[in-house]
């Protein structure tokens, strides 16, 4: 028995406000799920082996690197004696089931009742760090929440890309994300991505869309502000960021910084400059902006 993915879409639930936790801890060896039902959220990362749980009239089989969520307030139970490896965590949050997400939402905790724990995340860790520190000296209620409101964000995040893109259209954006990161001081032209990519830039822009919900071009432009903050923070001169970060026009850097930042470059560096111990660059600010 295990996950039929071919069955309609796993149930899904949001959580809000608070998280507090009532047991946090890791299991190994041999059992039946209780049979119960319980007024907190249980969430089971599995290490290894499988666990057999019924609920809503429905079987399911967990495996390594897997996890699962169970809501308060509904019957869960058992379905067969299960040798496995789990970390778990009982913990009290308002929440509600929703319908799927259709689109992101990364300010919210999005949850399937199941799904595989990202591999390139450190859930396990975490997980296990709040384990070993559950106890006195090292309890805190406040520590152990983070821990677990971290592992439930990152999982939250990637579930919902799971749910909204497929696996190639996020790794191709992802892609075309770090290449515009790459190239921010180049004038990038739609060649440019046919070539690196091997599709035209029509699909690509399309793709990225979808994932990113905004085009190319505007991610250039997002990616290329945010760096000319990082420099002008720095102390560099208006005009070294304005090449720096792309920007062959100087007049259009100045229009484009402000309409992004609600601040023209050299107010922007003026509010920074006494934390970072340099004086505002009052050529460029008189002669130029």
């Amino acid at each position: 028995m295990e996950f039929d993915h071919g069955r309609a879409l796993p149930r899904w639930f949001v959580l809000t406000g608070d998280i507090h936790i009532e047991m946090v801890d890791k299991f190994s060896g041999g059992n039946v799920h209780p049979d119960r039902v319980m007024s907190q959220w249980v969430l089971v990362l599995m290490s290894g082996g499988e666990r057999t749980f019924r609920i809503y009239g429905e079987e399911y089989a967990v495996r390594g690197n897997e996890f699962f969520l169970l809501p308060p307030h509904v019957r869960h139970c058992g379905v067969k004696y299960d040798t496995h490896q789990a970390y778990f965590v009982h913990f009290r949050a308002d929440g509600a089931q929703i319908a799927p997400p259709a689109k992101l939402d990364p300010d919210s905790i999005l949850l399937p009742l199941y799904g595989q724990v990202p591999l390139e995340l450190h859930c396990f860790d975490l997980m296990e760090y709040a384990v070993r520190h559950r106890a006195p000296p090292f309890f805190s209620e406040k520590f152990l929440s983070s821990q677990i409101r971290a592992i439930l964000y990152q999982l939250s995040l990637t579930m919902q890309k799971r749910a909204l893109w497929s696996k190639q259209e996020n790794g191709m954006a992802y892609r075309i994300l770090n290449f515009i990161d790459d190239n921010k001081g180049r004038q990038l032209q739609t060649q440019d991505y046919a070539e690196a990519f091997g599709k035209s830039y029509r699909r690509l822009n399309t793709i990225f869309l979808s994932v990113y919900g905004m085009t190319i071009k505007q991610m250039q432009i997002v990616l290329r502000i945010d760096q000319a903050k990082r420099m002008l923070s720095s102390g560099y001169s208006i005009a070294d960021t304005s090449g720096a970060c792309g920007f062959d026009d100087y007049l259009y850097f100045l229009k484009v910084f402000k309409s992004k930042t609600g601040m023209t470059p050299s107010q922007f560096r003026s509010s920074n400059a006494d934390s970072a111990g340099f004086l505002p660059d009052s050529a460029e600010t008189g002669s130029r902006e």
